[in-house]
């Protein structure tokens, strides 16, 4: 296993982090303050056209969980606690998006402007605008990845950047939603890292299997299920392939080989951890 940093205790990351969200949250407060909620929106979608429509498209779908889910499932054994802190981080930061959502009615792009004057890929949407919920997904992946690597996570944090930015792109949201997304994404994210160093429930071995397996079923799907984006299939096609191959290679090849506590040995170590004492590893 690679994630036992995971659970040092670092002040200057926590404190960066949400400091990182309050800043982000102020800049909505002076949006939201001024009425200027639509500001950004052209300059923004006249960049995004010197790149072709599948980039943008591609791009979007790494704000579905399902296609990082794909990404990270080869890896999961290797980093069961990333893997838990990642599942309970989408699931805070989705419960804090939908509430905004439900809360703030705000129009998409296409419900206010001229569509003739704008740029739509794939599906037209016109409602619950606010947070971007792909931004959401993006950003609270990126957390345990910057608590494990540091600087060495950048790539990652540019990658969610840039699916934030492909929102703006597709025309499915303003800027303003990304900034609401990226903060939600961060603060659900941390609050899940948080969570995964007390509830260990997750980094067990039938839990991990379980979660595992869910994950593998929801990756399944990639291919039949696009939610609007008909020219990223052959992208989820291939991020399918690769979650999906991983598991055989991962888990059920070492389960033939080895059996079932062969392949479960670093994770039944793991549950029999007690927990760690503040400001230290989990011995």
């Amino acid at each position: 296993m690679k994630d036992d940093a995971l659970y040092v205790r670092r002040p200057l990351f926590d404190g960066g982090l949400l400091v990182t969200c309050l800043l982000l949250a102020l800049v909505l407060l002076g949006v939201w303050q001024s009425g200027h909620w639509q500001s950004g929106f052209m300059p923004a979608q006249t960049i995004s056209r010197y790149l072709p429509a599948v980039f943008w498209e591609s791009m979007t779908t790494l704000g579905d969980a399902r296609v990082q889910l794909a990404l990270l499932l080869p890896f999961c054994l290797r980093y069961p606690r990333v893997f838990w802190a990642l599942f309970l981080g989408a699931l805070l930061a989705g419960a804090i998006s939908r509430g905004f959502k439900m809360a703030v009615p705000l129009p998409r792009p296409a419900a206010v402007l001229d569509v003739a004057e704008i740029t739509i890929i794939g599906a037209k949407l016109t409602a619950h605008s606010f947070p971007s919920g792909h931004t959401v997904s993006a950003f609270s992946f990126v957390v345990p990845w910057l608590a494990l690597l540091g600087w060495r996570a950048l790539p990652i944090v540019a990658i969610a950047a840039l699916t934030g930015f492909s929102r703006v792109a597709v025309g499915a949201h303003w800027p303003v939603d990304v900034v609401a997304g990226a903060m939600i994404g961060l603060l659900g994210g941390w609050l899940g890292l948080h969570l995964s160093r007390h509830f260990r429930w997750g980094t067990g071995v039938g839990a991990h299997w379980f979660l595992m397996t869910i994950s593998a079923i929801a990756v399944a799907t990639l291919p039949f299920d696009g939610q609007g984006y008909p020219g990223s299939l052959g992208w989820r096609i291939a991020a399918c392939l690769w979650g999906l191959l991983g598991v055989v290679a991962v888990y059920l090849v070492p389960l033939r080989k080895q059996g079932w506590a062969g392949v479960n040995r670093n994770l039944a170590a793991l549950a029999s951890m007690r927990r760690p004492s503040s400001g230290g590893v989990a011995p």
